[in-house]
């Protein structure tokens, strides 16, 4: 059984827009997550490329993902499925508690198959 639901609304508005922003200052990235989106996409590893890929995601209406609690950082983190180039990625993200700011943690291919988070 899984432990997915939808995603708020309203989270998933706010994270989509500050993506499209690209502004890095208000997005931080973890070298994890830089490193395994090149391995996956060489020849795309700009954030602008990879932040896109996450706002269409989170921009469909009813996106489901799983609510993560178990993170160090304060905020609202959920971990979702992505698409580029047709391929499933495994994403996760922090909006902060001020509202106005991201992790991202993970933008990686599946480690445990796609039937699950």
């Amino acid at each position: 059984m899984s432990d997915e639901s939808l995603i708020p609304t309203e989270w998933c508005r706010t994270v989509a827009r500050i993506l499209r922003e690209g502004d890095r200052k208000k997005i931080t990235t973890t070298q994890r997550s830089n490193r395994e989106w090149e391995a996956l996409f060489p020849d795309e590893a700009w954030d602008y490329v990879r932040f896109d890929a996450m706002a269409k995601a989170l921009e469909h209406p009813g996106v489901c993902g799983l609510r993560i609690t178990t993170m160090a950082e304060p905020g609202d983190t959920y971990a979702f499925w992505f698409h580029h180039r047709s391929t499933p990625v495994y994403g996760k993200i922090n909006l902060l508690p001020n509202g106005q700011m991201l992790i991202v943690y993970s933008s990686h291919s599946p480690n445990k198959g796609t039937d699950r988070l």
